[in-house]
């Protein structure tokens, strides 16, 4: 999920926040929106990611000051216990961004991501939650695997694995050419985690990334 419309979605939060923010303590609905708000976070999570890729610590440090001006509107439409997560995963990322520790850092912004992606599965949303924890599963076993936690880019692989058992159905409907491409490259990716092939493993999660992105345009 690419943060590409963040300028347009700014303007949407600013509109949204206060008739959302009127029903922040009172119980909702199951089927909902997505607060603005908590999109544009999660496409300043995912480009944070994308400078600190290319070493751009200018431009990572700005998003990061987005994510804490954002904040402020995602307090103003959600519930404390959905927020307490993403504060802590913020904090987290804002500190390491300070130390400029790139691996902490690219570690910090993808458990952001997850918070984000957990808060989503509380509101009604095209693309099922699952597609989002993909995206965060294929990065999770990129960073580990190059600081050598191969247990846990293990257990990245096996979650890219279950989540996409979670969609597969629906992605072999409309693309099944994209369905065997994305288990092909699951099996690949396991064999290069098996192997302890730090390289290999970035090859294969940054192609199975992109066709993540796929995914996510079949719904």
């Amino acid at each position: 999920m690419r943060g590409s419309h963040i300028a347009a979605v700014m303007i949407a939060v600013a509109l949204s926040g206060v008739a959302l923010a009127a029903t922040s303590n009172v119980d909702r609905p199951q089927t909902r929106a997505a607060p603005s708000a908590l999109v544009v976070s999660e496409g300043l999570a995912e480009d944070i990611q994308a400078d600190l890729e290319t070493r751009n610590w200018t431009m990572a440090r700005t998003k990061g000051a987005e994510l804490q001006t954002n904040r402020s509107a995602l307090r103003a439409v959600l519930q404390a216990r959905e927020i307490a997560g993403y504060d802590v995963a913020l904090d987290s990322l804002i500190s390491q961004l300070s130390r400029q520790d790139r691996p902490a850092s690219l570690q910090a912004a993808n458990r952001l991501s997850r918070a984000i992606v957990g808060i989503m599965a509380n509101y009604d949303v095209t693309v099922p939650v699952q597609v989002g924890y993909l995206d965060v599963a294929g990065r999770d076993v990129i960073y580990a695997a190059e600081a050598g936690r191969w247990q846990d880019a293990s257990a990245a692989a096996a979650e890219l694995r279950a989540n996409y058992a979670g969609v597969g159905t629906h992605v072999a409907g409309k693309d099944s050419t994209l369905d065997r491409r994305v288990r092909q490259r699951l099996s690949q990716l396991e064999g290069s985690v098996a192997a302890k092939s730090a390289v290999r493993v970035r090859a294969i999660a940054t192609a199975l990334l992109d066709d993540v992105d796929l995914v996510e345009r079949t719904y």
